[in-house]
């Protein structure tokens, strides 16, 4: 056989393979599509998922094709597309009967241009990982905690958490400064093969600062997913075990200290008080106490407080294996307590299904961590794909019993639309880092910068150099044609 017949054989089995990988997701998609259709057609509602169903096929089949064309990783996009599928079925079912879902389609469209421009920056911006871009990020971190203190406004529970642009939309910043805050991270510890002291300091410095404003704003859900956050970059991330272990110690001791100077105010004030400041640190205290009080004991108040609770459990045990006729009244069912309204309506295979699917994110994400040669790029996605498993497994614990009750969102369950911006962002980010083909993150680009600055002064010194040379040359030129003359 000539070389010219393998090329061409060669060149055959790819173009048939094409079609074959294109089929995949087609085919998964148009099932899933089905079931979500007849599931929420069941319930009334195929009205509004029709609705729901353009977005969604652009969103899925567009995002599938960038993806296809980039070489990213297939298999975490369809697992992410299936659970958005899941989300669009509860949101359609959790509306009125026939109602246009204006806002949701609005959402989704938002968040997937949102995500796309987020993948193509990450792409083209290497200057994130130098000092400079950490420094701007850490300035736009604190300077969206301040903003939320000082102009923010109370939405659902009263947390005043948001920040509203005029009259057009409101949105919550602390959703993208878990994404903002993986990158500084990233940044400080992972531009170098081995960071050093000042670098891991820094990191918990930003890392306190973080907790505290978030404290401030009684922000439990986020809080705890920062902390994590911190503690899971720093055991992959810092080569010596030891400092990991220093840290985890001082943050235990830290949280016992605040523990037990929260104590001791209340003992003193009594939980009241008419000084401002510590007015403001007693209802913070109040609210994360609530949390943890009515978690072990949601009947202590159960007209108040510990209503919520109690009816995710009443959700979840009238819940069958395909769904059930009941509907329980729940607080916020399409953000806080999405799952236990997806478990009661859809049925227990489904609620199954979506935590399996979370589970194969894990599998999917530690694969890319694993693909990844730059540890910057390692860091990012090891990041991001923490929080949104994180997250996912503090709402769920939260909605079943098994932790506390927080104010996050399920990602691409739940229906806000600052946390579904965020959570496109973190899989176009993700995305990005699989297809690989990046800039080298392990390079310290301000150094890089100085270097060329202090390269281009050099040539400049040396032009200016000739260019005097020249000149002087041909002055004397003229002065000998002068003399000659």
């Amino acid at each position: 056989m000539s070389k010219k017949q393998m090329h061409k054989q060669k060149k055959a089995g790819t173009n048939k393979l094409k079609p074959n990988a294109g089929t995949q997701p087609v085919f998964l998609f148009v099932l899933f599509q089905i079931v979500a259709f007849l599931t929420v057609f069941s319930a009334g509602r195929g009205t509004a998922y029709l609705y729901m169903l353009a977005p969604l096929t652009v969103i899925v089949f567009g995002g599938w094709v960038i993806v296809y064309q980039i070489r990213a990783e297939t298999a975490f996009f369809l697992n992410a597309a299936m659970l958005l599928t899941f989300g669009t079925m509860i949101q359609c079912m959790l509306m009125s009967e026939d109602v246009r879902p204006t806002s949701l389609m609005i959402h989704y469209i938002a968040a997937a241009v949102v995500g796309l421009l987020a993948g193509f920056l990450y792409k083209r911006l290497p200057i994130i990982a130098s000092a400079r871009g950490t420094m701007l990020l850490i300035i736009i971190s604190v300077s969206f905690y301040v903003l939320t203190l000082l102009l923010g406004v109370a939405a659902g529970d009263g947390v005043t958490n948001w920040l509203s642009v005029g009259s057009l939309f409101t949105f919550q910043p602390s959703e993208f400064n878990k994404g903002i805050y993986v990158l500084i991270l990233a940044g400080l510890l992972c531009t170098k093969d081995n960071p050093g002291r000042k670098r891991v300091i820094a990191a918990l410095l930003i890392t306190l600062v973080n907790l505290g404003f978030l404290g401030m704003q009684g922000e439990f859900g986020t809080f705890l997913l920062i902390l994590c956050t911190f503690l899971c970059m720093v055991f992959l991330f810092v080569p010596d075990i030891r400092v990991f272990g220093v840290i985890f110690l001082t943050l235990i001791g830290s949280c016992g200290a605040v523990v037990a100077l929260c104590s001791f105010l209340l003992r003193v004030t009594g939980g009241e008080s008419n000084i401002g400041f510590i007015a403001f640190g007693l209802r913070q205290i109040h609210k994360i106490q609530n949390r943890f009080v009515y978690w072990l004991d949601p009947a202590s108040d159960a007209q108040g407080a510990g209503y919520q609770i109690l009816q995710a459990r009443k959700a979840l045990l009238n819940s069958d294996l395909f769904g059930s006729d009941t509907t329980t009244a729940l607080i916020n069912p399409t953000n806080d307590m999405v799952f236990p309204a997806l478990t009661e309506r859809c049925g227990l295979l489904i609620a199954l299904t979506v935590c399996l699917l979370f589970g194969l994110l894990v599998i999917r994400g530690t694969r890319i961590y694993f693909s990844c040669a730059d540890r910057y790029h390692q860091a990012v996605a090891a990041g991001l794909t923490f929080q949104l498993i994180l997250q996912a497994f503090i709402i769920i614990g939260g909605s079943i019993g098994l932790l506390p009750l927080t104010g996050i969102t399920l990602p691409l369950i739940s229906r806000g639309g600052s946390s579904l911006m965020s959570t496109f962002v973190f899989l176009a980010v993700i995305l990005v880092i699989s297809s690989g083909n990046l800039w080298d993150g392990r390079r310290d680009y301000s150094q890089y910068a100085l270097k060329l600055q202090k390269t281009s002064a050099m040539h400049t010194k040396r032009i200016r150099a000739l260019r005097d040379r020249t000149r002087r040359g041909s002055s004397v030129d003229d002065a000998r044609q002068s003399g000659e003359s």
